[in-house]
């Protein structure tokens, strides 16, 4: 009888254990974001100059992880690689943060759930003084839409 009780409790906790571990990843959004706007800062002329760039049409799948649903990896559709990883913040009330920040030093993306936009940056370039033209500090954002796989 106390080994059926004891395997009786063990199940509960595991359904407990799958309930939390699904639920939570529920929560997981997944978007689909799309450059919209783009501008950096280019050597031009002999001098750093604020300029316009073309938007491709760029689009990120932002997806968070089967291990861990607070953490996020963004990829370019297109692209098998992941660009940038990202830890979404969960408050002590359970809520998810708004804003999410991904990448590096001088790399990176900020993502915003509630408003469905993004920004990138990259910002190697004008700090060094790079005046190769391989490094054009820019700045690119778009909007995203939540989206169910």
């Amino acid at each position: 009888m106390r080994r059926r009780f004891l395997s009786c409790r063990a199940s509960i906790a595991f359904v407990l254990s799958t309930c939390v571990f699904f639920s939570s990843r529920a929560n997981a959004e997944t978007l689909l974001c799309v450059e919209d706007v783009a501008g950096g800062l280019k050597f031009l002329d002999g001098e750093w100059q604020g300029v316009k760039f073309k938007v491709g049409g760029s689009q990120f799948a932002i997806t968070a992880t089967a291990s861990d649903p607070l953490n996020y990896q963004v990829k370019q559709i297109g692209k098998d690689i992941v660009q940038f990883t990202c830890n979404r913040l969960k408050f002590e009330s359970g809520a998810l943060s708004d804003q999410m920040y991904c990448g590096g030093l001088g790399y990176g993306m900020v993502i915003n759930f509630a408003r469905l936009r993004y920004v990138e940056v990259y910002s190697l370039g004008y700090i060094e003084d790079d005046r190769s033209g391989q490094n054009t500090p820019s700045v690119t954002g778009g909007k995203c839409s939540t989206i169910n796989p």
